[in-house]
């Protein structure tokens, strides 16, 4: 593992965009794809930093940046980068509480996902990279009705009402202003996953020359 090479913090790559809009698969497969190439990484959710037990906004629900944790995620993503973190958060969708599960791996990449918590770095612990997944309305909204009826118990009722009165508000005011920061704009997997893969070989080698 060469992600802490000489004291160098292990680049952050950041997978944002809306909500089911695929940044779990994309960073799924761009782990495996790292993988084959002998570069190891760790997938961090945001999700998993959602406050504990919190009220949601009366606007915006928990689609607002307000409900990650900014200083549970920003020192945990410093922990890991620097080898230190012993522990990860994770957070339960149902009961909305928090756990920790033991880290016993070093990674040469981080791979941050999700759509709150990458806002919170810009200004203070900016990602090498931040990649956007982009994908149709009517698309997501049938991929959410899906995992939340299935994954979190909720009624096709109460998630519709969600995705017009919260997700959709809360991804024009934080999300979407991501897309025009990105580095890369993922429309399709295959074209984004090669983009991505090249662009985390050149800050790898740019890294390895800045300590020769």
């Amino acid at each position: 593992m060469d992600g802490l090479l000489k004291g160098l913090p292990t680049p952050l790559i950041c997978i944002c965009g809306p909500s089911a809009a695929g940044k779990t698969v994309f960073s799924g497969l761009l782990a495996s794809a790292l993988h084959h190439e002998g570069i190891s990484s760790l997938v961090i959710g945001c999700d998993d930093y959602y406050r504990e037990h919190w009220k949601p906004d009366p606007l915006y629900g928990f689609d607002t940046v307000e409900a990650i944790d900014a200083d549970c995620l920003i020192s945990d993503l410093n922990a890991l980068r620097s080898g230190h973190l012993k522990q990860r958060r994770r957070y339960d969708m149902g009961t909305r509480a928090v756990c920790w599960t033991s880290v016993d791996v070093t990674a040469d990449v981080v791979l941050l996902e999700g759509a709150f918590g990458p806002q919170l770095l810009l200004e203070t612990s900016p990602p090498d990279l931040l990649i956007y997944v982009e994908e149709s309305l009517a698309v997501r909204a049938i991929r959410r009705l899906k995992r939340d009826t299935r994954e979190r118990q909720r009624t096709l009722a109460s998630v519709l009402r969600q995705m017009v009165g919260q997700m959709i508000p809360g991804e024009q005011r934080f999300v979407k202003p991501l897309k025009n920061v990105a580095d890369v704009v993922v429309r399709r997997t295959d074209v984004g996953l090669a983009e991505v893969q090249s662009r985390i070989r050149d800050l790898r080698t740019v890294q390895r020359s800045s300590t020769s």
